[in-house]
């Protein structure tokens, strides 16, 4: 079985949270049932995990990021791909 690292490979973003432009690093994962998500971390802190619910629409899994936020780094997360 290949490692998810080599399929998805970590990645960094600068988005802006709580009013500050920062750079998060991104970390794609799985569920046990294959539906993807992402991990985000602002250094060695992480801040949220999110995943994509719809077309254009970014769910908080977990973490206290605001919806707009939450949308910022999913926005940033798809134009990264």
């Amino acid at each position: 079985m290949a490692e998810l690292s080599t399929h998805n490979p970590e990645f960094d973003i600068d988005v802006s949270i709580q009013g500050t432009s920062k750079t998060i690093h991104v970390k794609p994962d799985e569920t046990s049932d294959g539906v993807e998500y992402y991990i985000c971390f602002e250094g060695d802190e992480q801040i949220s995990q999110i995943r994509l619910e719809g077309k254009d629409t970014w769910a908080q899994l977990w973490g206290d990021l605001s919806d707009t936020e939450v949308q910022e780094l999913g926005k940033a997360i798809t134009n990264h791909k």
